[in-house]
């Protein structure tokens, strides 16, 4: 494997980080050039930074927060409107005293009512922005900048679920030995494949499919089929599909059965958002964030009781009350368990 910053071979100590390796010396900050290796730091452009050290051109200050990329430099709101006089990023007209910014700092004009946005990272899908992009005919937005990042390997597809197979074993739910072979598919394969109709805030990009046979009212065989992701989606995206559908089928291989729907994407919702917590990257943040506002029925209200309920028992108690419960523990009932 080769070190993203010297591309030389990275041998023994190797670092993982940012979604490359790097020899531990290699790994610094791009302003300061002062080491990383065991220090808190912010990525910029597939880049690290100390968090002082990302600073906007205009007034020399920290970034921290919402900024708009300009030639590949993050600048504060007000410098980048003092600086530049700012055009809409969508329709390359001046913009107007009020105008809406998203959350990548794409600065647009509020008369902007008729775009659509993509599915995956929420700009607004038109050609200045993201060049477009693919409107599946049950509503599946995808946009090209998206598409150009995507998924479109079985090899890929593979590496990466074994990847977060590994992320989810080292919360405690490990797969071990078991099969979790993934398929890369289309709109249709997902949606004929679903195993229920709460799709209406969080669109269908993935599932974990398995056969049940019964006999007499007894379950006499069951068998896990396989994992169904969407094409070309981002690979973080992808990552957080992946690690959703892992859940799936360790509840299935640990035999919970008829776990309640709310309950079974909570947590799976959950070891998204967990995974999430642990990447330093804008479009982890943007699923966060996306995560945290949902107020679906299931995945939204589901995820906010799954929270709340790991708050209350270490994640381990909290998987032996659900198999033994079926249900998220209250304050009381998690009080009595032990």
């Amino acid at each position: 494997m080769e070190c993203k910053s010297c591309h030389k071979p990275v041998h023994g100590n190797a670092l993982k980080a940012l979604g490359a390796n790097w020899h531990p010396h290699c790994f610094t900050c791009r302003t300061c050039k002062r080491p990383l290796f065991n220090e808190k730091f912010i990525a910029f452009n597939g880049r690290p930074f100390h968090p002082g050290c990302l600073r906007c051109p205009g007034c020399r200050k920290t970034v921290r927060n919402k900024y708009i990329e300009h030639d590949g430099m993050p600048w504060h709101l007000d410098c980048h409107r003092k600086k530049h006089r700012p055009l809409c990023d969508v329709c390359r007209k001046p913009l107007k005293t009020n105008y809406l910014v998203d959350f990548w700092g794409n600065a647009f004009c509020n008369t902007h009512t008729n775009y659509s946005n993509c599915s995956s990272c929420g700009r607004i899908v038109c050609k200045n922005l993201t060049d477009g992009g693919m409107l599946h005919p049950d509503g599946l937005l995808i946009c090209n900048m998206c598409t150009l990042r995507g998924v479109d390997t079985q090899e890929r597809a593979e590496d990466l679920l074994d990847e977060m197979r590994l992320a989810l074993a080292s919360v405690g739910l490990k797969l071990n030995q078991t099969q979790t072979p993934v398929a890369l598919c289309d709109r249709d394969e997902l949606r004929e494949a679903s195993r229920h109709n709460f799709h209406n805030e969080r669109p269908i990009l993935g599932l974990a499919q398995w056969t049940t046979t019964f006999s007499g009212g007894r379950i006499t065989g069951r068998h896990f089929n396989h994992i169904l992701i969407q094409n070309k989606l981002p690979e973080e995206h992808y990552r957080t599909i992946a690690i959703h559908e892992l859940t799936h089928a360790w509840f299935f291989y640990n035999h919970y059965h008829e776990l309640p729907l709310e309950v079974e994407e909570g947590m799976c919702v959950l070891m998204e958002y967990i995974w999430l917590k642990n990447q330093a990257t804008k479009e982890a943040e943007y699923r966060r964030t996306l995560i945290e506002k949902s107020q679906d029925p299931i995945y939204g209200q589901g995820f906010q009781k799954a929270r709340a309920a790991l708050k209350l028992m270490p994640l381990k108690v909290l998987l032996r009350f659900l198999k033994e419960k079926n249900s998220f523990p209250t304050r009381l009932s998690a009080f009595f368990y032990h």
